[in-house]
């Protein structure tokens, strides 16, 4: 400790601070990770030219974007009949299908039987957005998104889509309990063919 007494710069209360110089190693360190980050800074962080990280991304997305865009325009979205959607409404395979999809994607909402939760209520004869068959298939399509619903239209296979809007014109008048009341304008549901 004597080698540091002519280097006191303060002392206090018995506590002295001395002016000792950092370490070589430490410093070079110091000095390194500073011109290391200058140079990082520069030809990475910085670079928004051609071969950036950044210009890569937006390729990259662009490119996925164009390729999605190219299959929704080879394969659109046509809206069944509704004779077809009202005679799938009696068809107990085209029932089966559209059961599971409805306990796959809107159950979690609409309810287990449809007697509405957060969603509304799909067994009455009140309907939102309206009650035929091809007003639920645009809805169920092309979703509410500022109410919540989501657009299935994309997602969901076709035939799967149509045997879910089968499925929930079939439940309309079903009467679940603890259903959710009535919401939306009255709608005369078309009747399914053979009932």
């Amino acid at each position: 400790m004597a080698q540091y007494e002519d280097k006191v710069l303060h002392e206090l209360d018995g506590i002295k601070e001395y002016d000792n110089p950092m370490p070589g190693w430490l410093m070079a360190i110091w000095w390194g990770s500073l011109i290391f980050s200058a140079a990082y800074l520069i030809f990475y962080a910085l670079s928004f030219g051609e071969g950036s990280m950044e210009a890569e991304f937006r390729g990259d997305t662009q490119a996925a974007l164009t390729a999605v865009q190219a299959h929704y325009d080879a394969n659109p979205l046509v809206t069944p009949a509704p004779a077809t959607l009202l005679a799938g409404a009696r068809d107990p395979a085209v029932l089966d299908i559209g059961a599971a999809r409805f306990s796959r994607t809107c159950a979690s909402c609409h309810g287990a039987q449809a007697q509405g939760l957060i969603g509304p209520n799909l067994t009455d004869d009140r309907w939102i957005h309206g009650g035929s068959v091809e007003q639920i298939f645009q809805s169920v399509a092309k979703g509410w998104p500022a109410k919540g619903m989501p657009p299935w239209g994309r997602v969901v296979k076709p035939e799967e889509l149509a045997a879910l809007v089968s499925y929930v014109r079939s439940l309309q008048g079903s009467n679940p309990p603890n259903a959710k009341p009535a919401e939306g304008d009255l709608t005369v549901a078309e009747p399914i063919p053979g009932s």
